[in-house]
């Protein structure tokens, strides 16, 4: 049977993925704990528990603000293309 409960913040090793379980079920000898931050099941014995402060730390971010920020940059990479443009049209032929 499983240590962990639910509301517990834990990682699973390989893949780095950190959440607290949601719910854990048992699956022939196996017991399984589903991830709020996937929605996927975790072997219990493959999962360490980590403090909540490492969890914070790690998920903590400002969506929005990025995504407004590279969209800036883009803005101004398209811009900045057609100030090396002058006028006059090349052809190949």
């Amino acid at each position: 049977m499983t240590l962990f409960k639910i509301g517990q913040t834990v990682r699973y090793a390989r893949t780095g993925t950190v959440g607290k379980i949601v719910s854990i079920s048992r699956d022939g000898d196996a017991d399984y704990a589903e991830l709020d931050t996937t929605g996927l099941l975790y072997r219990t014995d493959q999962l360490t528990e980590i403090a909540e402060t490492a969890h914070k730390a790690k998920t903590e971010r400002n969506v929005r603000k990025e995504t407004a920020e590279e969209a800036a940059r883009e803005q101004a990479i398209r811009e900045s293309a057609w100030l090396a443009v002058d006028n006059s049209c090349e052809g190949g032929g």
